[in-house]
């Protein structure tokens, strides 16, 4: 007995190094895994073991990418690609999908097609959309996407926003919207009303430069309202015409909960249109972000005034060229801005080295009390001289600010 007892350890042998070890998981981890696949690998994996097969139609997350089933067999003939994810819906019976994401440049993919797909996905309570459209014509897309009370996080790109006119919008669990730089729009009224249907926005992106027939209701009269009660996050990077300048104001007006803005040199060039009222109190804004074409003082001081809370500020400029004496100057304001108490971080981008630029960081430098950092990019449009100077210019400025770190880049 007591050699049997000690031969027993060696009857559970070790599994032969070529055994398949993942298989052996849990169902639970190995749809985690396959919710990492892009949609056609992971039905791939039903081919190599029957382990696999009928897991992949219960993965929470469908990612489709034209591009990644280009040429392959399976997907042969002009419509390939719409068939797979025809397939793949009809087989698909997971409770809910997680995420849907579509990356499509296949000239045979119908607006229909797209359409049906993203019905079929906001009908099983769809959480996150993420579409990537670059086919030849843009797409517009349905009502239903629109009033899902499941999704959280939208990222549009290659899409019709004009449908917006006929039906309302109503995304109440909203947190994450990203409008891309190729959404096309014929009016800011339809933006507004998109907006306007997300009550529950925390960060917002807003890229699209893509309007050419602006003038509606609300461009016109600004009689919308709404709010972002939530909202920590947000890029504004529209291309603005002034008779746009009401429907622009409703959105500008309504970020005044953020802790983090970035603005577009379009929009920065639309806003030198409002007014000094028109700019809201930003009570939480903690970092601005703001790209100029040429400087505009006047609003970036309107911006500083209401931003009590700033510690970090970076400004970007797109390199021009002046007339001796004829760029924009810097004119101190009557009262140093409260955020520069609490100022921590500066940077500014394509320095020139003109005049107005240096008053201007002499100004934060002198007035910035707890500055630790000022970052200064220097244009590449000048040369080795030019940027030597610029350095012994502000080291002068520094002498009398101890605290304070200048980096050149």
């Amino acid at each position: 007995m007591a050699e049997s007892s000690s031969e027993q350890p060696s009857l559970r042998r070790k599994p032969p190094s070529g055994e398949d070890k993942i298989s052996q998981l849990p169902d639970v981890l190995l749809l985690q895994i396959l919710s990492l696949l892009p949609t056609k690998q992971a039905v791939v994996t039903g081919i190599l073991s029957k382990r696999w097969r009928p897991l992949w139609p219960a993965a929470p997350v469908l990612d489709f990418d034209d591009e990644s089933t280009a040429g392959e067999p399976q997907h042969a003939g002009p419509t390939g690609f719409a068939e797979f994810v025809y397939s793949v819906l009809l087989l698909h019976d997971a409770p809910t999908v997680e995420r849907f994401r579509l990356r499509c440049a296949n000239p045979h993919c119908s607006a229909r097609d797209i359409a049906t797909w993203l019905c079929h996905v906001a009908r099983r309570r769809v959480e996150h959309v993420d579409l990537s459209l670059s086919l030849s014509r843009y797409v517009a897309l349905p009502r239903r996407l629109f009033n899902c009370d499941t999704v959280s996080v939208m990222k549009l790109n290659g899409v019709f926003l004009n449908a917006l006119a006929s039906f309302s919008v109503n995304l109440p669990l909203l947190k994450v919207l990203h409008v891309g730089d190729r959404v096309l729009f014929g009016c800011h009224d339809y933006v507004v009303k998109l907006l306007a249907g997300c009550p529950a926005l925390e960060d917002l992106v807003l890229e699209s430069t893509y309007n050419d027939a602006c003038g509606g209701v609300v461009c016109a009269e600004g009689n919308f309202d709404f709010h972002f009660n939530h909202l920590s996050s947000a890029k504004i990077a529209f291309s603005w015409k002034e008779r746009c300048l009401k429907s622009m104001l409703l959105i500008f007006q309504a970020l005044s909960n953020v802790r983090s803005l970035s603005l577009s040199p379009s929009t920065v060039a639309c806003l030198k249109h409002a007014s000094a009222s028109d700019i809201p109190v930003f009570g939480n804004l903690n970092q601005l972000e703001i790209s100029f074409g040429n400087y505009s003082w006047d609003l970036l001081v309107n911006l500083l005034q209401r931003s009590h809370k700033l510690e970090v500020l970076m400004i970007y400029k797109e390199t021009q060229k002046y007339a001796k004496g004829q760029e924009l100057r810097w004119s101190h304001p009557l009262f140093v801005p409260e955020c520069l108490l609490h100022l921590k971080t500066f940077c500014l981008r394509e320095y020139q080295g003109l005049e107005t630029e240096l008053d201007f960081v002499g100004y934060i430098m002198q007035n910035a009390r707890v500055l630790e950092t000022i970052t200064i990019y220097l244009s590449s449009s000048l040369g080795s001289e030019e940027k030597l100077q610029i350095r012994r210019h502000l080291s002068i400025l520094q002498r009398n600010f101890d605290t304070c770190q200048i980096v050149f880049h």
